[in-house]
C-alpha cells in the first residue's frame, strides 16, 4: 500500500491535471495506493475543486486546514495515510520515475529523497535559487551535522519507523522537510539519496526576502530543541505501536 502526500494552496489552475496523472499514472501499478492532498489556507477554488475530483477518483483523499501551513499539511497528511510506504510530492513537482525507483530502495533503506545537490542531478533553476540551496545546506551541515546534500523536495519513507519521527516534530512551516530529515537521521534511521531534474515551473511563493528571516528563527529554533531537549525528543520517538497510530 503507498500513500502520496501533496500539500496543496491556492492550485485550481493546476490541481486537475495533478490528480489525473497521478491517478493514471498508476493504473496499471501493481501497488494500491491512496493520494492525499492536504489542502492548508487556499483562498481559491482549490477545497472545492478537490472535493469534486475525488467524488471521481475512489484513490483521493482530501484534508483541510483553514490556516497556510507547508508543514503543517505534511503533517497532517503522513500521520492520516494508511500506506506501508509515503511519498511526498508538490503540487508543481512530483514524478513517478523516482516514486517507482523508491518503492525499490524502500526494501532495503528507511528514506529515499531526490536530492537537487547529487552528483548526477540537473539542476536547471536559476542560479540565485541553486545558490541559496548550497547555502541551506553547509548552514546544516555546521548547525547540526547534517550528512547528506538535500532535504527538500520529493522523498519517500517506510511509515511506521517515520511517524514517531513526525509527532516530535515542531515547525511549521517550509524547513519542516528539514527537520524530518535531521530528527530521522539522530534516530538512526537509513536514508539514500538519488538523482532528480528540477526545473522551476513557476516563481516561488515567497521572496527571498520574506523566507529568509523566517527559515533562520525557525532553524534557532530546531537548534535548540535538538540540542536542549534531547531527553523530550527520545520519548517522543518511541517507537511502540501504540504511538505511531494516528
Amino acid at each position: 500500500m503507498l500513500s502520496i502526500v501533496i500539500p496543496v494552496h491556492n492550485e485550481e489552475t493546476i490541481l486537475p491535471q495533478l490528480v489525473e496523472g497521478i491517478v493514471n499514472g498508476l493504473a496499471e501499478s501493481p501497488h494500491d495506493f491512496e493520494l492525499i492532498l492536504s489542502e492548508n489556507g487556499s483562498i481559491d477554488q482549490t477545497l472545492s475543486l478537490a472535493r469534486e475530483l475525488a467524488q471521481q477518483h475512489p484513490q483521493l483523499v482530501v484534508l483541510t486546514n483553514p490556516e497556510a501551513g507547508y508543514g503543517k499539511a505534511i503533517k497532517a497528511g503522513i500521520l492520516q495515510s494508511k500506506g506501508d510506504y509515503v511519498v511526498i510530492f508538490n503540487a508543481d513537482l512530483w514524478d513517478l520515475n523516482f516514486l517507482h525507483t523508491a518503492v525499490k530502495l524502500l526494501a532495503q533503506y528507511d528514506i529515499v529523497i531526490a536530492s537537487k545537490r547529487h552528483q548526477e542531478s540537473l539542476d536547471q533553476r536559476p542560479l540565485n535559487r541553486r545558490l541559496i540551496t548550497l547555502t541551506f545546506n553547509l548552514l546544516l551541515h555546521v548547525m547540526f551535522g547534517f550528512k547528506g546534500s538535500d532535504t527538500h523536495g520529493m522523498k519517500a519513507f517506510r511509515r511506521v519507523p517515520l511517524v514517531p519521527v513526525v509527532r516530535a516534530c515542531i515547525t511549521n512551516r517550509e524547513i519542516f522537510d528539514t527537520e524530518v530529515i535531521l530528527r530521522a537521521q539522530r534516530a538512526g534511521l537509513t536514508t539514500v539519496e538519488v538523482p532528480t531534474v528540477v526545473e522551476e515551473t513557476r516563481p516561488s511563493r515567497y521572496s527571498p526576502f520574506v523566507r529568509i528571516p523566517r527559515t533562520l528563527k525557525d532553524l534557532g529554533r530546531l537548534y535548540r530543541d535538538l540540542n536542549w531537549s534531547s531527553h523530550a525528543t527520545s520519548s517522543a520517538l518511541d517507537t511502540t505501536p501504540d504511538k505511531i497510530q494516528p
